[in-house]
């Protein structure tokens, strides 16, 4: 018996021997080793054997996937299987999970079926197996699973309908691919915009002590119709991994410091949001920028915004923007929680330095849990020897010059 458990498709939000830059680990091979990998897997519990797993075709479309499972105890067993398509970039996922029950000793072929909507060559096929639960109820649940992998299947595959490297110019600039369509303002602006991403890259992974920063890619769109279009994507712009999409004319050049902060500085860690935006927001002011251009405040530094949000009544107490896990949805009032965040940031870089800045970032944890918050604070009181509410006055007072 097989049990298909439908889930809604979801949507995200290089040199000719290298694999592109959206890979998280380099591929053993090609697509068809990957192929071949997945048929000498052998998976062993205590109670199921699992093996000789067949992927499939790996084409865009219905792909259909098989394994041979086989029941070691003398009691049924169910195990559900969760298969992952991602075609890569920001091309539309698709995630299904399937359960089978094997009766005592019994061992036969299962089948499931995935689908790739397009193919990229960073497209995977991520394969979970796991036991299921019934917990009270009668509700099922999917705890942990036993075995997790992924395959490239896109990787030199001639299936392949998706290819940046077809659909754009690219220009290799230090730790940047950046791609750009031919004709565009981006074209005949890109030496300008390769020094200038690449200063900026240097700059920040120094800020942050990087030794070994990833390489960025950046695609640069003529255009809001061509981008949504191609991408799905509404608004100006947005990361992803180690991608950075953007429109890049004349009436829109973004703020080239922002994004890129976060890519680097998650090389360090996932710190609460008062630390990761702001820290995005001080070095793009600190760059030179208009921070808070599309923050709420135009035109204004960080510090003067805190002022004069303060003056107009509006103010967001340490305490409490200390434990935001998300700055920019409108419950977190971003328009007042982007310059605090900056500001703070900008404080404890400047009074304390970047050492301890940069062990904070690595220490404190993005998380709602009041455990877990309970321990950033004990943590934040451990490198700058006072808790975010003893550190609120003394941010504060420093701030008075910047009424003038």
């Amino acid at each position: 018996m097989s049990l298909s458990l439908r889930m809604t498709p979801l949507l995200v939000l290089l040199c000719s021997a290298c694999p592109p830059l959206g890979f998280s680990q380099t591929p053993s091979g090609d697509y068809l080793s990957e192929l071949a990998a997945a048929q000498r897997e052998l998976i062993q519990t205590e109670t199921v054997t699992i093996q000789k797993l067949d992927l499939g075709e790996a084409r865009p479309g219905k792909n259909r996937f098989t394994a041979v499972m086989k029941n070691k105890s003398d009691r049924p067993v169910t195990v559900w299987l969760d298969l992952r398509a991602d075609p890569g970039l920001w091309l539309r996922k698709w995630q299904d999970r399937f359960v089978f029950l094997l009766w005592p000793q019994q061992e036969k072929e299962i089948q499931a079926e995935y689908e790739f909507l397009h193919l990229s060559p960073e497209a995977w096929l991520r394969v979970r197996w796991g036991f299921p639960q019934v917990k009270e109820g009668g509700i099922t649940d999917f705890p942990s699973f036993f075995f997790e992998k992924k395959y490239f299947l896109g990787w030199r595959n001639m299936a392949v309908d998706y290819d940046l490297a077809q659909r754009f110019t690219k220009r290799d600039a230090g730790h940047f691919g950046i791609y750009y369509f031919p004709a565009s303002l981006a074209a005949r602006e890109i030496d300008t915009i390769a020094e200038q991403r690449e200063a900026a890259f240097r700059k920040i992974s120094a800020m942050l002590g990087l030794s070994n920063a990833p390489t960025v890619r950046l695609v640069l769109f003529p255009d809001a119709k061509t981008k949504t279009s191609e991408t799905g994507h509404m608004g100006d712009g947005w990361a992803f991994g180690q991608n950075i999409v953007e429109i890049y004319n004349e009436q829109t050049k973004l703020d080239p410091y922002h994004e890129l902060t976060h890519i680097l500085a998650g090389q360090l860690g996932d710190p609460p949001a008062m630390f990761n935006e702001g820290f995005a927001v001080y070095v793009s002011e600190l760059m030179g920028a208009d921070a808070l251009k599309f923050l709420g405040a135009p035109g204004m530094r960080i510090d003067q915004a805190v002022v004069a949000h303060r003056q107009a009544g509006k103010f967001i107490p340490l305490e409490e923007l200390f434990t935001l896990t998300d700055i920019g949805p409108e419950e977190s009032r971003p328009e007042i929680s982007y310059p605090e965040a900056a500001s703070v940031v900008k404080y404890l870089i400047e009074k304390y330095g970047l050492e301890k800045f940069r062990g904070a970032y690595k220490s404190l944890e993005n998380s709602s849990n009041a455990a877990v918050i309970r321990k950033n604070k004990q943590t934040f009181r451990g490198i700058y020897g006072k808790l975010p509410t003893e550190l609120e006055p003394e941010w504060l007072s420093a701030l008075l010059p910047a009424k003038r």
